[in-house]
Parts: C-alpha cells; structure tokens; sequence
C-alpha cells in the first residue's frame, strides 16, 4: 500500500494521473459531441420526412381534384388519347 502511495506522489505518478485525467476529459467531451451531432443528425432526417410528407400531401391533393382525363394529360399523354377514357367512367356510361 506505502509502494502505491509512494508511486503516486512521485513525478511520474502525478503525470500518469494528469494523463488518465486529461484522457478523462477528453473521452467526456467526445462522447458529448458524439450524442449532440447525431441528436441533430436526427432532427434533420425528421424535418425532411415531414417537409416530404407535406410535399406528398400536396401532390394528392391536385392529383385528387383532376379527372381522369386532364390527369392523363399532366403525365404526358396525349389529349386524343386520353379522351379514351371517358369511356371508362362509370358516371359516362349513363350518357
């Protein structure tokens, strides 16, 4: 026990334990930094899911209001073939 004491009072001792306490903090700090930058890390990634889903929703929405045939003609279509599909509507089938 008096040899353990003795080597931790001696120069080298006390530099061994400014070492260890210096590698403490250092330790510390990184793990701080580590949590920090990968709580916002996550923070980003759910920001750009609901910008997404807000984006997405919006799309529903005017893809929703058109009928079948303008949304034929806003993805490319060709507007005489696109008429063709009157002729699949139900409520045209009465007419």
């Amino acid at each position: 026990m008096t040899a353990l004491l003795k080597l931790a009072l001696s120069p080298a001792g006390k530099a061994l334990g400014a070492l260890l306490l210096a590698g403490g903090l250092l330790g510390g700090f990184y793990a701080w930094a580590y949590s920090s930058g990968r709580a916002a890390g996550r923070v980003e990634q759910l920001q750009d899911s609901v910008a997404a889903y807000e984006k997405r929703m919006g799309i529903d929405d005017d893809t929703n209001s058109l009928g079948r045939v303008d949304l034929c003609v806003e993805l490319g279509g060709v507007r005489v073939d696109c008429e063709q599909l009157r002729r699949l509507d139900p409520a045209a089938e009465a007419e």
